[in-house]
């Protein structure tokens, strides 16, 4: 059996959770919920990032300590991924103590290697992006991603030896070693790992405990506090518990998929496998790379009101709605735009008609026309060619982190359906031919249990309505089996139930 375990970024818990982060979710859930589907032994990890002079300085102004802070906000994003349905089996968080000890190792483990050496560090400090930036870098003087001017420090800390380690990098990424999706970003980190190593550019790794307390101790000098990205990366591998490299680290790495924004691309495609190569832990398979949202066009900003709260969506329009908004309309490795208008004819157009009206339809006519059951088996040579199709389209698309695309193909077989109902006009046929008529239900109900398969990592609470209906074994739909994916998986006589409106219309 294959093994897939995929990560989300692990968002600091300065600040409650937002869109971007929630369509991360998401898409992650989605990805895990595919791979069980298609029998893959699968893991899925989330968590909150917790140390930091960030969490340091957002504590102050809340006039709570970090730990106060950061139990307060992970809970939040706890709670996020109850309110979209998420199916991780792990949470962690950088603050446990578990975390800590495996953090601990993978430092002792590249200590081993002569991955570090102490030096004296100048330079600026973007405390937004906990990281070190050039002078080039800024704009206008300030960080180009939180438009505030760095701080200068100079301290002495450990230094990793990234250098030393970027050719290996560098050969895993041009030999697909390490994946990385989409091509573009391939292309973009190759280019920033080869300025690296003309600049023979090291990283600072640790900070003075006087100066930054909050965070996770160099085991061999305690008067040094480990480099957030450090602490942060190897959540990655301290959650299946490398630190007793028990059973679950074991199975499930280096099977590894690491899904993250643009922004953070470099950190993980580069300084995390640099991290591992120096610990002599194998590199994960893979990192896939999504975009920005924007709000009604513009960039999400308080002073501008147009912050999208995933909670507030989800509440208003349903999980099932934000969810198939984020997956579809938001292009899965580029940027994208929430907008309520879209959002709303999105939901009208695709979930309540094409989707919901026409599981709606099929199921009524059935009642009408077949005593409520299935008829018996029939197959008709291009509406079979065009599930199977459709079938081919939107693995190929899944395994290609291409979410938007699959869930287009999955609604272009629908709109196909819909077509054959109204061509083929059931209502009026079954005063002609009811043998005919039967035959068209039994290829309606097909692609209804199809589509129900298709949507499963997409709309799960949907797909299992639509199972429901149909009299689905439960055993059975939730897994590709050969008679699942192919023609005829209905079978005559099965009593069909009936199925509430999946989306009602908005007002």
């Amino acid at each position: 059996m294959a093994k897939f375990y995929i990560t989300t970024a692990i968002p600091y818990t300065n600040a409650q959770p937002h869109i971007g982060f929630a369509m991360e979710l998401v898409q992650a859930d989605c990805l895990a919920r595919y791979h069980r589907l298609i029998g893959d032994e699968t893991y899925f990890l989330t968590g909150t990032d917790e140390h930091g002079m960030k969490m340091v300085q957002s504590s102050r102004e809340a006039g709570l300590t970090p730990q106060q802070l950061a139990d307060e906000n992970s809970g939040k994003f706890q709670k996020l991924t109850k309110a979209l349905n998420i199916s991780n089996d792990d949470f962690i968080r950088t603050t446990q103590e578990r975390h800590k000890a495996g953090a601990q190792k993978l430092w002792r483990a590249i200590a081993a290697d002569d991955g570090f050496y102490k030096g004296k560090y100048e330079g600026l400090y973007c405390v937004g992006c906990e990281a070190y930036i050039t002078e080039k870098d800024l704009v206008a003087g300030n960080c180009p991603n939180h438009k505030k001017p760095p701080e200068f420090f100079s301290e002495e800390n450990y230094f990793f030896n990234y250098s030393k380690y970027l050719p290996q990098v560098k050969a895993a990424i041009e030999k697909g070693e390490l994946k990385i999706l989409p091509e573009s970003r391939k292309t973009e980190m190759l280019n920033l790992i080869e300025d690296s190593i003309v600049g023979k550019k090291n990283i600072s790794f640790s900070r003075p405990s006087k100066a930054l307390s909050w965070g996770i101790p160099v085991p061999s000098d305690p008067t040094q506090t480990m480099y957030i990205w450090c602490d942060a990366l190897s959540n990655y591998i301290t959650a299946v518990d490398y630190e007793h490299e028990g059973e679950v680290f074991k199975k499930f790495w280096p099977d590894c998929v690491h899904l993250i924004g643009k922004d953070i691309l470099r950190f993980h495609a580069g300084l995390w496998p640099a991290m591992l190569l120096a610990a002599k832990v194998a590199l994960p398979k893979a990192v896939y790379v999504h975009g920005y949202i924007t709000s009604e066009g513009q960039k999400m900003s308080k002073s501008l009101g147009n912050v999208v709260d995933p909670f507030e969506v989800g509440e208003k329009y349903g999980t099932e709605a934000l969810r198939y908004y984020l997956l579809r309309e938001i292009p899965t490795t580029d940027d994208g735009n929430f907008s309520v208008s879209r959002f709303e004819a999105l939901y009208d157009g695709e979930l309540a008609n094409n989707l919901g009206n026409f599981a709606s339809r099929v199921i009524t006519m059935v009642e009408k026309y077949s005593g409520g059951k299935v008829p018996a088996v029939s197959k008709e040579e291009g509406i079979v060619n065009e599930v199977l199709e459709t079938w081919k389209k939107y693995q190929a698309f899944m395994d290609e982190f291409n979410l938007k695309a699959a869930v287009e193909s999955v609604f272009a077989m629908l709109s196909f359906a819909n077509k054959y109902i109204d061509e083929k006009r059931p209502w009026e046929l079954a005063k002609k031919d009811p043998t005919e008529v039967l035959k068209i239900l039994y290829h309606l109900l097909e692609i209804l249990r199809h589509a129900s398969m298709m949507i499963l990592p997409f709309l799960p609470q949907t797909a299992e309505k639509i199972q429901n209906a149909l009299n689905c074994p439960a055993e059975r739909s939730k897994k590709l089996y050969p008679d699942n994916i192919g023609w005829g998986g209905l079978k005559e006589g099965v009593s069909l139930k009936k199925i509430e409106p999946l989306f009602p219309r908005l007002k």
